[in-house]
C-alpha cells in the first residue's frame, strides 16, 4: 500500500555554488560519508549530490514532514545496489520501504520517491 509520494527538482548549478561556498561543511551536514561519490570529476561530483539531495527531499515531501522536525538530511542514506540504481534507507523507521528515482541533466537534478508500507 503506497503511503505518500514526494518529488523534488533542484537546479544543479545552485547546488554547485553551495559547494563552491561552503565545500566541505556542506557535503559533511547533509551527506553521510558513504553516500559521497569519489571525486573523479567535478561535474559529475555535483551531479551526483545534487541528485541525492533531491532524492532526500523528495523522500522528506512522501513522508509530509519535509526536512528538520522529523527526518534530517543525514538520517536519510541514500546509495547504490549492485546494479548502480539508487537505494534509500532511514534510521530507525524500518517499516516502510522507500523506492526512488533520480535523473539529472546538465542543469537539473530531479528525484521522485514512493514510501510504500511493508
Amino acid at each position: 500500500m503506497i503511503n505518500g509520494i514526494g518529488t523534488d527538482i533542484l537546479d544543479i548549478r545552485r547546488f554547485e555554488r553551495l559547494y563552491l561556498n561552503w565545500g566541505n561543511r556542506l557535503v559533511s551536514r547533509l551527506f553521510n560519508k558513504n553516500e559521497i561519490p569519489s571525486y573523479y570529476s567535478k561535474k559529475k561530483f555535483i551531479q551526483s549530490l545534487a541528485g541525492k539531495f533531491a532524492a532526500k527531499e523528495a523522500i522528506s515531501k512522501a513522508f509530509g514532514t519535509g526536512i528538520g522536525s522529523v527526518i534530517g538530511f543525514k538520517d536519510i542514506k541514500i546509495l547504490k545496489n549492485k546494479n548502480g540504481a539508487p537505494t534509500a534507507s532511514i534510521d530507525n523507521i524500518n517499516d516502510k520501504v522507500i523506492h526512488i528515482s533520480i535523473s539529472h541533466s546538465d542543469y537539473y537534478a530531479i528525484a521522485f520517491a514512493i514510501l510504500e508500507k511493508k
